[in-house]
C-alpha cells in the first residue's frame, strides 16, 4: 500500500509543479508576450487558455484598458505672459505588447514617459495661447491638439528617409514652424506642408522657400513605444497664490461695480415706474372730481327744477311746510326767539293761513226730511 502511495502523491506533486508552468490564461482585460529564455516567441492579444513549454517559455501580460496617469502640477507661462498651475492626467492604452515590452519594460516606466511626454507638449501648447483661453470654453480644444501631439515621436531626416516609401511614407507626419517675428519670443504652432513644399523638402532638407522655418518630421507614437495617448485634461488651472489674492479683489471690485449698476438701474426704474403710477392716480382722482362735479350739477340742477315745478303746483303749502321746517330747527327746547311781527317765521303764529286769506265756505247741503 505504501509503495503504490508514494507515487502518486510524486505525479500529483509533478503535475501540480508543471501544469502552471505549461497552462497560462489571457483575460479579457490583459495583453500577453511570450518569451523563451528572454527571446520573444508569440504575443497574445485575444482571451483564452493558452499552452507554452513549461520552465522554459515564460509569460509577461500586461494590461489591455484605457490606463491613467496623474501628471505633475506645474507653473506654465502663456503666451500674454501670465502664469498659471495646472494640474492635468492622461489616459493611454497598450497597443503592442513586444514593443511595450522592449521599448518601457513595465507600466511603472510607461507612466513615468507618458508624464514626460505630455507635460512637454501641454507646456508648448499652454506657451502659444493666452490665458483667457485656457480657462474658457476653447480649453476642449486646446486639450486635442495635445493629445495629437502627444501621438507624435520625433525622428530625424536620416531616419524618415529610412521608412517605407521615404518621405511619402503615409504614416510619417511633416511639420513647417514658421520662423519668429523680430523681436517676438513666441513660439508658433506648426503646420503641414502644401504638395508644392513637400516636393520641395523631399528634394532637399531646407528649400529656399522655406527659409527660416524649421522642418520636423514624425511618426505615430504607437509604432516606437507600442502605446497611444487616447486623452489629455486638465483637471484645474489657478492663478499663482503670489497673484491670485489681487485677482480676487479685482473679481470681487468688478462685481461689486457690477452690483451698483444694477441697483441704480432698479433705483432709476424703481422711480420711472412710481412717477408713473402717481401720474396715473392723479389722472383718475382729477377725472373722478371732475366727473363728480358734474354729477353734482345736474343733481342741483334737476333738483332746482323740480323744486321749481312744485313751486308752481302749490306756492303756499310749500312755503307753509318750509316755516314748518324752520320752526322744528329753531324752537327747540327752552328757546326762546325774539321776532319781528313782520318777519316771514311770525306769520304764521298769528294767522294759520298766514298771508292767505282762504275763500267762503261752501255750505254743506242738508238733505229734506
Amino acid at each position: 500500500m505504501a509503495r503504490t502511495v508514494v507515487p502518486v502523491i510524486i505525479v500529483i506533486i509533478a503535475l501540480l509543479i508543471v501544469i502552471p508552468q505549461t497552462l497560462y490564461t489571457i483575460d479579457e482585460t490583459e495583453l500577453g508576450i511570450v518569451t523563451r529564455l528572454g527571446a520573444f516567441q508569440r504575443a497574445e492579444t485575444s482571451p483564452g487558455l493558452r499552452v507554452k513549454t513549461p520552465f522554459v517559455e515564460s509569460v509577461r501580460k500586461f494590461d489591455k484598458r484605457l490606463l491613467r496617469v496623474d501628471g505633475a502640477t506645474a507653473s506654465l507661462l502663456t503666451s500674454d505672459r501670465r502664469n498659471l498651475v495646472i494640474d492635468s492626467y492622461s489616459r493611454y492604452r497598450i497597443t503592442n505588447p513586444l514593443l511595450f515590452f522592449q521599448t518601457l519594460t513595465t507600466e511603472l516606466l510607461a507612466n513615468a514617459r507618458v508624464v514626460d511626454i505630455v507635460a512637454s507638449q501641454l507646456r508648448a501648447e499652454v506657451a502659444l495661447d493666452e490665458q483667457s483661453d485656457v480657462i474658457s470654453e476653447t480649453r476642449e480644444e486646446i486639450m486635442d491638439r495635445v493629445t495629437r501631439a502627444s501621438n507624435r515621436f520625433e525622428i530625424n531626416r536620416g531616419e524618415a528617409e529610412g521608412l517605407d516609401g521615404a518621405l511619402r511614407n503615409s504614416e510619417l507626419e511633416i511639420l513647417i514652424t514658421p520662423p519668429r517675428v523680430s523681436g517676438d519670443d513666441v513660439r508658433l504652432r506648426g503646420r503641414p506642408p502644401t504638395a508644392e513644399e513637400l516636393e520641395a523638402i523631399i528634394r532637399e532638407p531646407q528649400p529656399s522657400e522655406l527659409s527660416g522655418s524649421a522642418v520636423g518630421y514624425f511618426v505615430p507614437l504607437r509604432e516606437r513605444l507600442g502605446i497611444e495617448i487616447v486623452d489629455v485634461r486638465i483637471k484645474r488651472a489657478d492663478f499663482p497664490p503670489q497673484v491670485a489674492t489681487s485677482v480676487y479683489e479685482r473679481m470681487e471690485a468688478e462685481r461689486e461695480r457690477i452690483a451698483s449698476g444694477l441697483r441704480a438701474e432698479g433705483a432709476q426704474r424703481d422711480a420711472e415706474i412710481r412717477a408713473s403710477v402717481d401720474r396715473q392716480v392723479r389722472v383718475i382722482v382729477d377725472t373722478a372730481r371732475g366727473t363728480a362735479a358734474r354729477l353734482t350739477g345736474e343733481g342741483e340742477s334737476d333738483a332746482i327744477l323740480i323744486l321749481s315745478e312744485a313751486l308752481q303746483q302749490d306756492p303756499e303749502f310749500y312755503d307753509f311746510q318750509r316755516t314748518l321746517q324752520a320752526y322744528r330747527a329753531a324752537l327747540t327746547g327752552d328757546t326762546t326767539v325774539v321776532l319781528d311781527r313782520n318777519s316771514d317765521l311770525f306769520k304764521f303764529l298769528t294767522n294759520p293761513f298766514g298771508d292767505f286769506e282762504p275763500g267762503p265756505a261752501t255750505p254743506t247741503p242738508t238733505p229734506s226730511p
